[in-house]
């Protein structure tokens, strides 16, 4: 078989020659072969995407299927969180890329969890790694793990999410903050500030009140880099139902790419990673 040659019927590539690939030990079109290669790699990215999603981002199980259709427009203000939503979604990796993040202000009951929910569900198909978190809810941990060994991961709270892609803080302000609060939140929203990282951040205040909730060093980061959407109107809780399935799909356990090979066509199986392999 030395010197035979075959071509490919789709890419009009010639190749063979006797020499197989040494990391195949076939004769593949190495055009068939790099279009595979980039198939299987995300494939396995997507399985990245959802084990985060899944078991990293925090998304409450009430919000799993959100979507920016969920926020439903039954109020003039849910039409405006609506529209916001929407068009902050449309280029999420133009929102990354400036740093621009959504400041969502109003009294409880407008659909603000729904609405970060949202994004972040948004954000991390899009790219992974990106985290919603209740801010009462991290200070809580953070202090709990002062009282255990140094080695706490429960210390890390919120050191971990200083640099996720995007950032969404709900119940911001919720209850009056220590000295020790504010700094914390300082640190964070600071941080993602000189790094141009969206954060999105959700508060039970009015724009009146809002510096003296979260301090006014961490109000005018957030008003430069985020659009503020101030929601009001009676609570809709209860009136909306978020159905359907996940917001993120769960991609198949196997995929099948094609390549021309040997003069033929030929189907190869690629298994979803060992999760194992996967990194958080």
């Amino acid at each position: 078989m030395s010197g035979e040659t075959w071509t490919c019927p789709e890419h009009g590539i010639e190749y063979g020659d006797g020499k197989p690939d040494p990391r195949q030990l076939t004769w593949t079109c190495p055009a068939c072969e790099r279009e595979a290669q980039c198939q299987q790699r995300e494939f396995e990215a997507a399985h990245r995407r959802h084990r985060w999603w899944d078991r990293n981002s925090g998304i409450p199980a009430r919000y799993r299927a959100a979507t920016p259709a969920s926020i439903q427009p039954l109020t003039t203000s849910a039409k405006a969180l609506a529209r916001a939503v929407e068009g902050y979604t449309a280029d999420l990796k133009a929102r990354y890329d400036a740093g621009d993040g959504l400041l969502l202000i109003g009294p409880p009951g407008l659909g603000k969890t729904l609405a970060l929910a949202s994004v972040i569900n948004a954000a991390c198909d899009w790219r992974g790694g990106c985290a919603y978190a209740v801010w009462p809810d991290l200070l809580a941990e953070l202090k709990a793990g002062f009282s255990g060994p140094k080695d706490d991961d429960r210390r890390q709270a919120i050191e971990r999410l200083r640099d996720v892609p995007f950032l969404a803080l709900d119940e911001l302000g919720v209850r009056g903050m220590s000295d020790f609060d504010h700094g914390e939140l300082f640190a964070l929203v600071d941080y993602r500030y000189r790094e141009t990282l969206p954060t999105l951040v959700a508060a039970n205040a009015t724009p009146a009140n809002f510096p003296t909730m979260v301090g006014e060093r961490v109000s005018d980061r957030l008003k430069e880099t985020c659009a503020q959407i101030v929601v009001a109107g009676d609570s809709l809780r209860g009136r909306v139902a978020i159905t359907g399935p996940d917001a993120l799909t769960r991609p198949p356990e196997e995929l099948i790419v094609r390549t021309h090979s040997h003069g033929q066509w030929r189907d190869r199986k690629v298994y979803a990673p060992d999760e194992g392999r996967f990194r958080a």
